[in-house]
């Protein structure tokens, strides 16, 4: 008769979760979640087949981290906005739980197929937003709101490394300009906008558009 398991599989994927909080998912190792649960590795292979079983669940807490996080974004207005500036907050307040989800090693997508396979649920009604707030085609959204993810991105990278180098304000302000410049390009080429239409939606984005949250009318 097997041995009776020391720890639950919930008990052990908290200690894991909780380490890659603090130490990034390359620690959870057999030696490390032990000694996070006081004991030794040998009851993590009672409930687990293998460390990176294991690994894989604490990459499914974290993204459910990252979807409760992003839960309310659809609550303000202009959500995609929103999203964007949420995007680079997660990677401030959780930057290993973020390295898990989108700078992981050995994950030949860009940031925006990685987003997509995995949170379509949100990626589809900010796909309907911004199709509906600049009259884009569906192509041209989605195309827009690649250039946001792999902007905010590198943007994350930066703020990993060094918090203070991005202010609110800035991320803000750049996200803004990055979107605009965008809609106005696919604008222009299209023969769908003017240059003085062009010049005053450029000017009326300098501060950065900051996201309200939408007053509930019922």
């Amino acid at each position: 008769m097997p041995p009776k398991p020391k720890y639950t599989k919930e008990e052990i994927v908290n200690a894991a979760y909780e380490l890659t909080r603090e130490k990034g998912i390359d620690a959870v190792v057999a030696r490390e979640v032990g000694k996070r649960l006081n004991t030794s590795s040998s009851p993590i292979f009672t409930v687990w087949n293998s460390m990176e079983e294991l690994r894989e669940e604490v990459r499914r807490l974290a993204k459910q981290k990252f979807q409760a996080y992003m839960a309310d974004i659809f609550d303000y207005s202009p959500s995609f906005k929103e999203f964007g500036m949420r995007w680079v907050g997660f990677a401030a307040e959780e930057p290993n739980l973020y390295r898990l989800l989108f700078l992981s090693q050995g994950n030949e997508h860009s940031p925006y197929i990685r987003f997509k396979q995995e949170f379509e649920i949100i990626i589809n009604p900010l796909v309907e937003e911004i199709m509906k707030t600049f009259g884009l085609s569906q192509v041209d959204a989605e195309e827009l709101l690649n250039h946001m993810i792999i902007f905010a991105n590198g943007i994350a990278a930066f703020v990993i490394t060094d918090k203070d180098s991005f202010s609110k304000e800035t991320v803000s302000h750049d996200l803004s300009q990055v979107c605009i410049g965008i809609v106005i390009t696919d604008k222009l080429r299209d023969g769908t906008m003017d240059m003085s239409t062009a010049k005053a939606l450029v000017e009326s984005s300098v501060g950065g558009v900051t996201p309200q949250k939408k007053h509930n009318t019922l």
